[in-house]
């Protein structure tokens, strides 16, 4: 192969921009010297570093107060498990949290001594100030105890899972916070969904996928932790920068395939195209339009009447007759059938004494596609209710 340029090629001798000088530009560590590109390969921090900044612009934070990691359960794992809670500390959690997360409440409340959950139960529909009552009631019923305990911390979703819930993430977080608990928004369905202002909002803890609604690569998302608490938040497996800072500390934890991260610049890009606003007006429309029609098709309703509490996901009743169907108990017969025989998939789950599915509204979908979805859950639903006595 042959090069040629006009001006003289760096050489070993003379360098010129390549050598030591960027070493720093690279992610490994400082005590350590790459030779090994013929397995593992490495890409410039600046890569990394508009990553974070294009993400912090999306949430209206600093870049530095971000780690990306892969998912937000890696991100309440990597919070929970990091913070120091003492004997008599609670975790207040709603009972429609995701089971990742909730479990991982689970999983601290087993190990860390003498912690306990606070769990409020709640059933949609909901308005938010009957929420806000709810979990506030809690707060007051555990202070009543008055034994010593404290709600150290609270994780609330932004946007629930199942059913998928607009929470008044802002009235809660105000609330807790004036009750001295810190807040810690599961916001996994919010980045691409909603539009996101942490510091209008100001929690102490943030995780957002990036690979629900951004459109980036699964396997990325977003973690936030407020200044005044990095020194105590790590990473799970712990880096060689342990200690130095926290952006430096979720910068390089060892070899990791870091492509799904590096996706996130091309899927923000990709949305610049067509507008933030125009992206989530037309979805959020979608899915209030589509969830009616579909609601009239199967002859129910909407879970949730209330347009602010629906984003880009929609709850339609099932009518099925029988909710002890093993069909229906089943983890995956629902999930199975939809794919198998029809090409399509939607959750479907029990919430209370009926049983939902969730829609999710998307700029590649037309109402037309709710309507083939709606004969197509009419046609499941009509045949197992005909095994119903």
């Amino acid at each position: 192969m042959t090069i040629t340029t006009t001006g003289a090629l760096p050489t070993p001798a003379n360098p010129g921009p390549f050598g030591h000088k960027l070493r720093s530009q690279f992610l490994f560590p400082e005590n350590y010297t790459q030779f090994n590109h013929g397995s593992f390969g490495l890409f410039p921090k600046v890569e990394m570093a508009k990553v974070r900044g294009q993400v912090a612009e999306l949430l209206h934070v600093d870049a530095d107060d971000l780690a990306l990691v892969e998912n937000t359960t890696v991100g309440v794992n990597t919070v929970l498990r990091s913070f120091k809670f003492a004997p008599g500390d609670r975790i207040l959690r709603l009972s429609t949290g995701y089971v990742n997360v909730n479990k991982t409440v689970d999983f601290v409340c087993d190990h860390a001594q003498e912690v306990k959950l606070v769990e409020v139960p709640i059933t949609f529909p909901l308005t938010d100030k009957e929420m806000v009552d709810a979990v506030e009631k809690a707060i007051l019923h555990h202070q009543s105890l008055k034994d010593g305990s404290r709600i150290r911390m609270a994780v609330i979703d932004w946007i629930s899972s199942v059913p998928s819930i607009v929470q008044p993430v802002k009235q809660l977080t105000e609330l807790l916070k004036s009750y001295g608990i810190l807040v810690y928004i599961d916001g996994a369905h919010t980045l691409g969904q909603i539009p996101v202002d942490l510091t209008d909002l100001d929690p102490d803890f943030y995780i957002g996928n990036c690979h629900k609604w951004l459109f980036s690569v699964r396997g990325s998302a977003a973690l936030y932790v407020k200044k005044k608490h990095q020194h105590l938040i790590h990473p799970i497996a712990i880096p060689s920068d342990y200690k130095v800072n926290f952006a430096s500390e979720f910068s390089y934890i060892g070899a990791q395939d870091f492509a799904s991260l590096l996706s996130i610049s091309s899927a923000i890009e990709f949305r610049k195209q067509f507008g933030e606003e125009a992206i989530i007006h037309y979805s959020h429309q979608l899915a209030l339009e589509g969830g009616q029609l579909m609601a009239k098709i199967l002859g129910t309703n909407v879970l949730t009447p209330d347009d602010h509490q629906v984003a880009n996901m929609v709850n339609v009743r099932l009518p099925f007759k029988d909710l002890s169907n093993p069909k229906l108990t089943s983890s995956s017969y629902l999930m199975n059938l939809q794919m198998d025989k029809y090409g399509i998939f939607t959750p479907s789950f029990r919430h209370g004494d009926h049983f939902y599915m969730r829609l999710s509204a998307q700029i590649y979908l037309e109402l037309s596609d709710f309507v083939r979805l709606g004969n197509i859950w009419k046609e499941i639903v009509d045949d197992i209710n005909a095994e119903s006595p």
